[in-house]
């Protein structure tokens, strides 16, 4: 495996890294460790869904506790590029013409360039790395992933803004996640108004029952449209904070 010589990227308000160039500036000529194939967001966006399309698998390469588990593409797995030889037999997919997209922290970041060197070396025929990364993800408004774990150290520190629940009332009755406030997705539009925060900059947080997270996911991208800057999902939906927290 390649051997990578980089700095990471200064984390803003613990939650995300924003890159140290402009997301829109990409550099001209192109670094000579870049991957010869990038794309850019409107490639990506299609890509970023839950559930993940068969047709294409995106790859976070970033440390898994100081930077996934903070903030992540929605769908995106996590290959750190530091473990790559250990873990791709595992999660790289077995037809070798799959398209594989690479992501990290920004223009400044070697971590996805070098995972799409080593998967080329292991004979994957359709690559693409997306330079910008999440940073730009980020800037453009999107609702992005975080894991059960980093939303406790939110709760913990009193930094989770809006915690949302969207199962039904009987399920939230049942138990619930700490400071959550009910808002069964079936009544999203009508509450919206009256459970969103008026403050469209403050974290928003929102959880469901599947463990894919879709239900969130589909919400979230809701609450983006209306607005909300700071969207977020929990990464394995409120089946994860109770493996967590029992």
């Amino acid at each position: 495996m390649k051997r990578l010589q980089t700095s990471l990227l200064c984390l803003v308000a613990g939650l995300l890294c924003l890159g140290q160039a402009r997301a829109d500036d990409l550099p001209n000529p192109p670094p000579d460790h870049w991957y010869s194939k990038i794309v850019r967001y409107d490639f990506i966006q299609p890509y970023a869904v839950i559930p993940p399309r068969h047709d294409g698998i995106l790859i976070d390469t970033r440390d898994t506790a100081r930077r996934y588990d903070v903030g992540h593409i929605p769908g995106a797995i996590n290959l750190p590029a530091k473990q790559f030889d250990e873990l791709a037999p595992r999660l790289l997919p077995a037809d070798k013409n799959t398209l594989i997209l690479f992501y990290c922290d920004g223009i400044e970041c070697k971590l996805s360039h070098m995972a799409a060197d080593d998967a080329e070396d292991l004979g994957y025929t359709n690559i693409r790395v997306y330079a910008e990364g999440f940073p730009d993800w980020f800037k453009r408004g999107n609702p992005y992933a975080i894991s059960a774990a980093h939303l406790k150290q939110l709760i913990d520190t009193a930094e989770a803004g809006t915690l949302l629940d969207l199962r039904t009332t009987a399920a939230y009755a049942h138990s619930h996640i700490p400071g959550a406030l009910s808002l069964p997705a079936d009544h999203f539009e009508q509450n919206a108004t009256a459970l969103l925060p008026a403050d469209k900059n403050e974290p928003l947080v929102f959880y469901c029952d599947n463990t894919d997270a879709r239900l969130s996911y589909a919400i979230a991208r809701r609450a983006s449209a209306l607005g909300h800057t700071r969207v977020m999902l929990i990464e394995g939906g409120y089946p994860a904070w109770e493996k967590l927290t029992h």
